[in-house]
């Protein structure tokens, strides 16, 4: 109960939902409200008098206003995310407050703890390439590093033009959710678009070092009013290691032939691209390092210990 100066509030009910990864969890309480001298509270009047008065309703947008379960957790990140109300019975109001967050009870933790929905989507594709040798005997390497050596292998005829075919890939997406009120969100991403166009050095949910470029990254307010951000990590893994058969160019500007008329030398090139470990990026520690519960419950599945 709360005695103001003009009004007396006391809560008359509670509700409360925990939803399931990527949907709020929310707690519904009414208030009941009444005037000290007993007179019907006129809500369209007197409403902005019940908040100023303080202590009856909690400001929209500002955390839950009861008292924390012993142990909760979740409960102590909600938000006001609505107020509603209707008169009562002898002049008393009658308000219904909801919270809600985006923070949930982890499945995978042995103790009560919080978490924020986290996730991962692969998709297969394939990129076009240009074959100037079949069965080679030196395979696309496993490094950052261009070869300087010839790939092996048996010559396509025609080496002018080549043989166009495809390499398997694979696109992933690592989507993050982060808290714009625990950290500010140009920090946030000033701090993790360094590894786009990057190789990783780290081997990432199962995919070795070397074998990904980051693409991108996105983040994307989530809701209406929420201070919640998803940043979204668009990986690419290439079973060529994102390297191409390029064949050594004689004067003329096409590919040197030998006496078959296939093309003379051919390596392993690519673009340089710099490289750098993603993970302590994607899923950075609380003072350095990877938050190792929280890759694992993103890479490996929400529900993994």
């Amino acid at each position: 109960m709360t005695v103001g100066t003009v009004y007396t509030s006391y809560k008359t009910g509670y509700a409360a939902r925990v939803g399931e990864l990527g949907q709020p969890s929310t707690i519904t309480e009414e208030i009941t409200i009444k005037k000290n001298d007993d007179t019907p509270i006129k809500p369209d009047q007197e409403w902005d008098a019940i908040v100023q008065e303080g202590g009856h309703i909690p400001e929209m947008n500002g955390y839950y206003f009861g008292t924390v379960p012993a142990g909760a957790t979740w409960e102590q990140y909600l938000r006001c995310r609505s107020h509603s109300w209707r008169s009562g019975p002898r002049g008393i109001l009658i308000v219904s407050v909801e919270y809600s967050t985006l923070y949930m009870l982890d499945p995978a933790a042995t103790t009560e703890v919080y978490a924020a929905p986290s996730s991962v989507d692969f998709a297969s594709r394939s990129r076009a390439v240009t074959l100037y040798r079949t069965s080679w005997t030196v395979p696309p390497p496993t490094t950052s590093v261009n070869i300087t050596t010839d790939i092996g292998g048996n010559a396509i005829g025609g080496g002018f033009v080549g043989k166009p075919d495809q390499v398997n890939q694979v696109a992933i997406r690592i989507k993050t959710t982060l808290d714009a009120s625990a950290v500010a969100m140009d920090a946030v991403y000033g701090n993790r678009y360094t590894i786009v166009g990057n190789r990783n050095t780290d081997a990432v949910g199962g995919f070795p070092a070397y074998s990904l470029v980051c693409e991108g990254v996105s983040a994307a307010k989530v809701g209406g009013g929420y201070e919640f951000y998803e940043v979204t990590f668009d990986l690419v893994w290439d079973r060529w290691y994102h390297f191409e058969q390029v064949p050594t160019i004689a004067e003329a500007g096409l590919p040197r032939q030998n006496s078959s008329f296939g093309p003379d030398e051919v390596k392993w090139q690519r673009l340089e691209l710099p490289s750098a470990a993603f993970l302590p990026v994607m899923f950075p520690g609380s003072t350095s390092g990877v938050d190792t519960k929280w890759r694992d419950r993103t890479l490996k599945g929400f529900w993994t210990p």
